[in-house]
């Protein structure tokens, strides 16, 4: 269930998208309760117009703890770069995958989009 209203039972997860620095962290709010699959559809709708062509169950979300240090701020955070990176199932309610709060100053969420398939040639389709 999607909530748009902040309650005494908010939480916010510090968002980045794969290969940007932590300067471009953004934060989502939501309830316990909401799915992983209700995060995709607010990170698409945070993230407008960037993820536009992208339906929001096609984005693939991590889980992982990566502190923001402000010397680091300007360097990409690389998802292949995370060891203990976990991939989401949509399926999931934000409880429990978070059963704690969060830690503060800490990328929470990497967010991946599909890999595009490469374009086919016109002529391979006509049979030339």
């Amino acid at each position: 269930m999607l909530h748009n209203t902040v309650t005494d039972n908010c939480m916010s997860l510090f968002c980045l998208i794969d290969g940007e620095s932590a300067s471009s962290i953004f934060s989502v709010k939501l309830s316990p309760d909401d799915s992983i699959g209700d995060l995709k559809d607010l990170i698409k709708i945070e993230k407008s117009p960037r993820f536009d062509d992208v339906a929001a169950n096609k984005l693939t979300l991590w889980r992982v703890s990566v502190p923001v240090v402000a010397a680091n701020k300007h360097k990409p955070i690389i998802l292949t770069e995370i060891d203990s990176a976990m991939e989401l199932d949509p399926t999931d309610d934000i409880s429990d995958v978070f059963e704690e709060t969060p830690p503060k100053n800490t990328v929470h969420i990497i967010v991946q989009r599909p890999l595009l398939a490469p374009k086919r040639d016109h002529k391979e389709d006509a049979g030339d």
